[in-house]
């Protein structure tokens, strides 16, 4: 297997041959390349049929799928001597976001524009320079995703490609040169067919995944609703209550008529073109590998293809040679240690409808040699993931937690087990087969956050109340669940705080099932068996939301400090709430800020402050202090926050604000955006 500086292995996670209940794995799960492309055809004709045919025999429009600043004084004579960074996963394996700092200066990149500010001096903190970096992409728009590795940022951009064929997703890699802060140029741009799934910086060498759905030929399209009638109308003429057997043997009959056309239709266009595409600046473009580079399983099911692209971000020379490797499917979920990447895919996606659903997802296992990056194994587990979270490694073990359920799908299987699994992968072998599983916990409720430290998991589940689960892994062969802590509300985030101590971010609530507010939890896991809510500290207004229930990049922790972006709205006139509202004489209020408390382990949590951007607000839509300000219907919506030695930054949509992190709401200096 051939590989460059950018390399791409596509990971497939198939519909497979039924549960997963113990230690051994049902059905081939491993991955093999095409040997021609008429073999890539005839099963890109069969993923065509699969999908044709499926959820009911869907009508046409349904059916429609993607096609494939001044010079700068430094005002100082140091650097800072210490500064957080983005929250990740895993340590030592970076994160994209929309935030980077490397202490002296802090990067944003908010709708499609890259601001670089000084931070340091702190007092002294200035915006030196922007960048569009909508201008540089072709027809897309710019993500909040970038990578900081010492003098280039990596922006990914997501972009489509307009042809006679369609739409076709793509993902631009925009390389930015920064090594003259006030001045930063556009170095590298290429953009690779795909969709941007995730990413992962390890030193700098970056991996990217990318996913395609691979789109039926138009001709196909074309010969079916000719005339007044199709060929759907013609074979499925079924009534409403048919049976599984009448409506099983009725896609039979489909596929049969289907398969002549679909045949003609990819031998007419050709193997070659479904495969992924480099395009340069110049406008040509190259295939990122051949048929016989492409892996795939035997299973057939939904057509898509998954590419994991690696970039030397400090290479002298940046360059995407057409030496590739890929994979026949669809990544859903993405995790990666600093020697291995995993790609999930559930079963979601290949379920046709009428069949018993297959409820379960395969992950793969790739491992990261810098520019060689190679498909090692695969291993199927019961159930969905619900984020990134739900997979850790661990001594050569990967442990993954999952939400077995057929009540969201509607599926026609007779397998009644639900609840939440936590299975033991051996990561080291072929199959990556289970040697331990805790399974059916909470039956009923799904997995609403998961984190794993070392010989420990917790899981929370919920429906109405939020179990949080305590499970002992320090015998993997016989892993068990030990302690269950039933509270209202739930957690989205948990974050390990010390040995003995849990973080959560979520929503409170009551014993309802209604939830009340954005809330800070403190967990005493110190008695494994017998996990306490130590403290919970909510935001008291009507309804509250935070950017970190979604996406725990907004998440600040340092030392004794959290920090979490919210936002609130209320139905009351506000009184003395003051600037940290707008429209505060009026009965509806909207509110953003940034949630700063205190954790101690023996007190609990404490409000430390909340940091209000309504300064910038009026900085930039009331200059002349008009006398109507105050009721100006502007938020600043607060983002991120990150800390450079004593110094707090609270990063909205309209700048940055310093404060000490002794007295976060004293604002020291305010940079808007330009």
């Amino acid at each position: 297997m051939r590989h460059s500086l950018l390399s791409f292995i596509s990971p497939l996670a198939l519909a497979a041959c039924g549960g997963v209940t113990d230690k051994e794995q049902d059905g081939p799960t491993t991955l093999s390349t095409f040997e021609s492309c008429e073999a890539m055809e005839a099963h890109l004709t069969s993923s065509f049929l699969h999908s044709l045919s499926g959820y009911g025999f869907r009508g046409q429009n349904d059916l429609a799928v993607e096609a494939s600043g001044g010079d700068i004084d430094d005002g100082a004579d140091s650097s800072p001597s210490s500064y957080s960074t983005t929250n990740v996963q895993e340590k030592g394996v970076d994160e994209p976001d929309m935030v980077k700092t490397d202490g002296d200066y802090i990067y944003t990149l908010q709708d499609g524009v890259l601001s670089i500010l000084r931070s340091w001096p702190a007092e002294d903190a200035a915006l030196v320079s922007q960048i569009d970096v909508r201008s540089i992409g072709a027809d897309g728009y710019t993500t909040e995703k970038m990578f900081l590795s010492g003098d280039r940022i990596l922006a990914y951009t997501q972009e489509f490609n307009s042809s006679d064929k369609g739409w076709t997703p793509q993902t631009g890699f925009i390389i930015i040169d920064i090594s003259d802060r006030s001045d930063p140029k556009v170095i590298e741009k290429k953009i690779l067919d795909g969709t941007l799934s995730s990413a992962r910086m390890i030193g700098s060498d970056v991996y990217t995944v990318m996913t395609t759905n691979i789109a039926v030929p138009e001709t196909v399209y074309d010969t079916l609703y000719r005339g007044s009638s199709s060929v759907y109308d013609e074979i499925y003429a079924l009534e409403w209550d048919a049976s599984v057997t009448e409506r099983l043997a009725a896609r039979l009959k489909l596929q049969a008529a289907l398969k002549p056309i679909v045949e003609k239709a990819v031998t007419q266009v050709g193997a070659e073109a479904f495969l992924p595409k480099l395009t340069h600046e110049d406008g040509s473009s190259e295939l990122l590998m051949g048929c016989t580079d492409v892996l795939h399983s035997e299973d057939i099911s939904a057509p898509g293809l998954t590419t994991v692209a690696h970039m030397d971000l400090d290479a002298d020379t940046i360059s995407i040679s057409a030496d590739a490797t890929g994979v026949m499917a669809g990544a859903t979920t993405v995790y990666a240690s600093q020697e291995n990447l995993y790609v999930a895919q559930s079963s979601h996606g290949w379920w046709d409808g009428i069949s018993s659903m297959r409820r379960e997802t395969r992950i793969h296992r790739l491992a990261l040699n810098g520019s060689r990056s190679s498909y090692e194994a695969t291993g199927v587990v019961d159930g969905f993931l619900h984020n990134q979270f739900s997979m850790s490694e661990f001594r050569g073990m990967l442990r993954v937690a999952t939400t077995l359920d057929d009540w969201s799908w509607g599926t026609t299987t007779d397998d009644s087990r639900s609840g939440s699994n936590v299975y033991i992968l051996d990561a080291e072998q072929s199959k990556m087969g289970i040697i331990g599983a805790v399974t059916e916990l909470a039956p009923g409720e799904q997995i609403f956050a998961a984190r794993f430290q070392g010989e420990r998991a917790y899981l929370v589940t919920f429906v109405q109340v939020d179990p949080l689960f305590t499970i002992d892994l320090s015998q993997p062969t016989a892993p068990k669940a030990v302690g269950e802590l039933k509270i209202p509300g739930y957690s989205a985030y948990l974050h390990p705080f010390g040995e003995d101590h849990l973080l959560g971010v979520g929503m409170a609530g009551d014993w309802d099932g209604s939830l009340t507010s954005v809330a800070l939890s403190l967990f005493d896991v110190s008695d494994f068996s017998d996990p306490k809510q130590q403290d919970q500290l909510t935001l008291e207004c009507s309804s509250s939301a935070s950017e970190a229930l979604w996406d725990h990049h907004a998440i600040m922790v340092v030392d004794d400090t959290v920090a979490i972006p919210v936002y609130g709205y209320t139905w009351d006139t506000m009184g003395d709430a003051g600037d940290d509202w707008t429209g505060a004489d009026s009965e509806w209020a909207a509110r953003s800020g940034l949630l700063v408390a205190t954790v101690d382990t023996d007190s609990g949590l404490t409000k430390r402050g909340y940091v209000s951007h309504r300064p910038l607000v009026e900085a930039i839509y009331c200059p002349e202090e008009e006398e109507d300000c105050a009721e100006s219907s502007y938020t600043a919506w607060m983002r991120r926050s990150l800390v450079i030695e004593d110094y707090l930054f609270s990063i909205s949509d309209l700048g940055v604000m310093v404060s000490t992190m002794a007295d976060p709401e004293t604002p020291l200096a305010s940079v808007p955006f330009l």
